[in-house]
């Protein structure tokens, strides 16, 4: 085997500091373990908030933690933790798939405990541990939300005997987003950022999806009438909502995590919901309807949709009859890839001869279940 073969360490520890937000108890409270007794080491600490990344604005919700957001009874996660030795291909296991568990009130109880979470004694042979100052690198991912129903699964690839990235697959619903695992992004850190709290920023394989309708005259919309809505893949095919998702982290080199979704074959037809903020009333003016356009359904404002992130679908139709009129644009393939974590937004512009098309495509890495705070709010 060559160098790159891991070594289990035996002496080497981790105390998590995990700042996660509070919570109620759940049914993963268990037995605390006996606080360990403070030595010269640095624990590694956990803290997370989620950056500006990904291309557009950042769609922010309230603040939300991992706690908050898993399910009663299931509230725990999984963690990986490598560190290269030696030079940049000796790759060494520090934590192997530790479970860490929500345990209501016991922040600050152990070393290894400061927001609630605990890993130590939680799972077979977990116990503390501590960076590792001599350590060329760390790298650190995680897994949140598996149920008996959903379960991961982890393999070291292309095999245990020679294993140059750790992958995860499980399945990745849009019809059921609540019963659908977070990931993580693969945190890599050198010498200069031992000691400070490891951000492991937590999303879910799903991407969402909405189109909505501007005027080239705005006066025009409330006279002009909007029906049989459709946007849909150009060449027949469905729109994927669930599938089998893998996430695979290398543990050498530069290269952050890679995703790949296998889709199912069945999948909605199309989208027929167009986005509005609001159809109410002018204030100034109570008898005065706002409307987005002649018709719109009060009751069906902010319709988007959750989808499976998937590449490759091709173009997309979009069909409306304006004023009774049947009208087609297409949307061109390169704007119709959809990744984890994002929202897209298609908007369709009707002309003042009442045309329809393209007028813009709007993609935001929007945080819909986690928000970026300057305190700390969960995160591993």
């Amino acid at each position: 085997m060559n160098s790159r073969r891991f070594r289990h360490i035996a002496l080497w520890a981790l105390a998590a500091v995990m700042t996660v937000g509070c919570g109620p108890a759940s049914e993963e409270d268990t037995e605390l373990p006996v606080p360990p007794q403070p030595g010269s080491e640095t624990p590694i600490a956990f803290s997370g908030n989620l950056p500006e990344e990904g291309s557009g604005s950042v769609t922010r919700t309230e603040p939300r933690g991992l706690e908050t957001v898993l399910p009663e009874g299931n509230k725990k996660f999984q963690v990986w933790a490598f560190k290269t030795v030696g030079n940049s291909t000796s790759v060494q296991i520090v934590i192997d798939g530790y479970i860490v568990k929500w345990i209501a009130n016991s922040a600050n109880t152990t070393t290894s405990n400061s927001s609630n979470w605990e890993y130590v004694n939680q799972g077979t042979n977990q116990s503390i541990k501590y960076w590792d100052y001599s350590a060329l690198s760390y790298r650190f991912f995680g897994v949140a939300g598996a149920s008996s129903t959903n379960t991961i699964t982890g393999a070291y690839k292309p095999s245990d005997d020679n294993p140059q990235w750790y992958e995860l697959v499980y399945e990745s619903d849009a019809t059921n987003p609540a019963a659908t695992p977070y990931y993580s992004h693969l945190w890599v850190g050198g010498s200069d950022q031992y000691g400070q709290p490891v951000r492991l920023e937590f999303i879910q394989p799903l991407s969402k999806v909405r189109f909505k309708f501007i005027f080239e005259d705005p006066t025009q919309a409330s006279t002009t009438e909007l029906t049989a809505k459709s946007f849909r893949p150009t060449n027949g095919t469905s729109i994927k909502m669930k599938g089998d998702v893998s996430v695979s982290y290398p543990l050498t080199g530069d290269a952050s995590e890679t995703f790949a979704a296998t889709a199912e074959a069945e999948g909605m037809t199309d989208f027929t919901l167009d986005y509005y903020e609001s159809v109410g009333y002018d204030n100034s003016n109570p008898s005065k309807v706002i409307e987005p356009y002649l018709g719109a359904d009060a009751t069906k404002t902010r319709q988007e949709y959750s989808v499976l992130p998937v590449s490759g679908q091709g173009t997309y139709t979009l069909t409306v009859s304006v004023n009774g009129e049947p009208k087609t644009t297409v949307v061109p393939a390169e704007f119709m890839e959809w990744k984890p974590g994002y929202q897209y937004t298609y908007i369709f512009k009707v002309h003042v001869d009442k045309g329809v098309s393209i007028s813009s495509v709007q993609a935001a890495f929007t945080t819909w279940s986690f928000y970026a705070t300057d305190h700390t709010v969960y995160n591993w």
